[in-house]
């Protein structure tokens, strides 16, 4: 119960700081409490101010004096939704618009490795009337046990002027292995071919020479030319076909386009 209320009392109360998540450990003798955030600054505020406050108000909370907390950075805040959505509460308040401050977020976890991600805006977004607009990419599992394992939900309040909208956002994260998850492993046929490489030992002990000689006796240089001269003896079969008065047609042209070209010489 102390860790729930502990959880909920950091995430609105180091919001500014972009806070993550908390490691809790309690023991007998002394309670150790790191807390994971976005901006160690602003967590530790101006010197050391935040962190006291927080340490004092954590003492009342478990209701005795051996606390000890830790600050520590994220390394990769973009799949973590809490701070994402303090991000997102954050551009609101600053008067961006909510599709493109929704679709930037989006994007951002998106590019962290992240299989889905879904961000819901719910309040009066732009006029009186209160609505909920939805932003997702990827894939988010929704109910089951991959929920416990692999989707995180953060939280976060963005007040403007027209009231307070709640911002809600939900993360896949990067190595989600879904339980209907196949691998398809493609067995050889019949039809497929083997590869060798150079760096291969039977490669290497073919003879090259042996392969070219083999090709010089398939290549016949008389088989080629008597392919050449059937052509000719087509042409010439071609030709005798062509009835007198065309080939007279055609010696007239030829005689028209040689007079043509001597007038153009001289």
């Amino acid at each position: 119960m102390d860790k729930v209320f502990l959880d909920e009392y950091f995430a609105e109360e180091l919001a500014s700081a972009e806070y993550g998540y908390m490691i809790y450990n309690p023991s007998s003798s002394v309670t150790k409490i790191t807390l994971k955030v976005g901006r160690v600054g602003l967590a530790i505020g101006k010197r050391g101010q935040t962190i006291k406050k927080v340490s004092t108000s954590v003492k009342e909370i478990l209701g005795h004096e051996n606390v000890q907390i830790e600050v520590e950075g994220l390394d990769d805040p973009e799949i973590f939704p809490q701070v994402m959505a303090a991000r997102l509460a954050s551009s609101l308040e600053r008067g961006r618009h909510f599709r493109r401050s929704a679709y930037g977020t989006m994007r951002r976890i998106m590019a962290s490795g992240a299989l889905g991600c879904q961000i819901t805006v719910s309040g009066k977004i732009t006029s009186q009337r209160a609505r909920i607009e939805n932003f997702k990419e990827g894939f988010v599992a929704k109910t089951g046990h991959p929920v416990e394992l692999f989707v995180r939900k953060g939280y976060s309040k963005a007040k403007i002027k027209r009231g307070i909208l709640g911002i809600t956002v939900w993360i896949m994260l990067p190595d989600s292995v879904l339980p209907d998850h196949v691998d398809i492993i493609a067995e050889p046929t019949h039809t497929s071919r083997e590869i060798i490489r150079e760096d291969d030992e039977d490669f290497t002990d073919l003879d090259q020479d042996d392969e070219f000689t083999e090709f010089e006796e398939d290549f016949d240089e008389e088989e080629e030319f008597d392919d050449l001269e059937s052509l000719e003896e087509v042409d010439a079969a071609t030709d005798e076909d062509i009835p007198d008065e065309a080939l007279a047609a055609l010696e007239e042209d030829e005689e028209d386009l040689d007079l043509e070209i001597e007038e153009d010489e001289e």
